[in-house]
């Protein structure tokens, strides 16, 4: 059986390589296979971002700061917004030099996260087993649930 922890890193791997893919293809103006990558990412990202922002950062929050735990949310909301922006392009969208620069700075954003919270993995092994258990058995709920990270804040939440 994975446990938690395994799970975890998988889903980081999975989160940095497609931010990195994203960032790539951005810079290179290819917006084509950047909005066929980000609808992919949307998919595989949006069950780790629901268990970790209705699950593990709640945990989080118990031996951090209010600030820090805001700050993991409004990294995870850039994320999305560059996702959503680059998911909506038709074949044949460029992006305005501003527009660009925005999704730049916000998949940036996103990766930096993805990258440093592999910090937080001591909380998750630090973790009595049972806890990592419940925690395991959440973030497989929300896999099967299978939401995509953009429809995790339709109303602004």
């Amino acid at each position: 059986m994975k446990d938690l922890k395994d799970a975890f890193v998988e889903d980081h791997r999975t989160l940095i390589s497609g931010l990195k893919g994203l960032l790539e293809l951005v810079d290179e103006g290819d917006y084509g296979d950047a909005s066929k990558l980000a609808k992919e990412l949307d998919a595989a990202a949006g069950p780790h971002i629901e268990f970790e922002e209705k699950c593990f950062y709640p945990e989080v929050g118990k031996s951090r700061s209010r600030d820090y735990v805001s700050n993991l949310y409004d990294e995870h909301r850039s994320g999305m917004e560059a996702v959503r922006t680059l998911s909506s392009l038709e074949a044949g969208s460029v992006l305005s030099s501003d527009e660009r620069e925005r999704v730049l700075f916000h998949l940036q954003r996103a990766l930096d996260h993805a990258v440093s919270c592999g910090t937080l993995l001591s909380h998750v092994t630090s973790l009595a087993e049972p806890e990592q258990k419940q925690l395991l058995d959440e973030l497989e709920r929300y896999r099967s649930l299978a939401h995509k990270w953009t429809d995790l804040h339709r109303d602004g939440e």
